[in-house]
């Protein structure tokens, strides 16, 4: 579909359930590609692949991680916590969308992370772990 502002896209994601984010690309090629979901209390997360060769980068607010604390759901197939400094404010999203609109790259200007450059602590994975996990997470009643 045709691309709105980068504000209006953010918004609309924000609008969105937590697991509904928003993917851009050409429409006749898979990259490059951005992918953007929003953390309801913590920000946009912004994931960049500039080519087919390229590993999936992420905008961050700095270069030194806290400890992974907040929780993401990866499509049900894992749940992680990831240190804070993955999730961006409106105003650095907007900043780095506007340039890959533009563009198509990660603006050089902001600061990225490879997928394998930040600490994260895995809560569960696949099927067996996710339903052990919901069990032992079960409200008491």
């Amino acid at each position: 579909m045709p691309i709105a502002s980068a504000s209006e896209i953010l918004t609309e994601v924000q609008s969105r359930s937590a697991w509904d984010g928003a993917s851009i690309s050409p429409a006749d090629a898979q990259c490059p590609l951005v992918h953007i979901d929003w953390h309801e209390g913590h920000g946009f997360v912004f994931q960049c692949y500039e080519n087919e060769e390229s590993w999936s980068d992420f905008l961050v607010t700095g270069q030194h991680f806290s400890p992974p604390s907040i929780e993401v759901e990866l499509g049900g197939q894992a749940l992680e916590r990831w240190p804070r400094e993955l999730f961006v404010s409106a105003e650095l999203a907007t900043e780095a969308l506007n340039h890959f609109l533009d563009y198509g790259k990660q603006d050089p200007a902001l600061e990225w992370v490879r997928i394998d450059g930040f600490p994260r602590k895995i809560v569960w994975e696949g099927r067996e772990q996710r339903e052990a996990w919901e069990r032992a997470n079960r409200p008491k009643e």
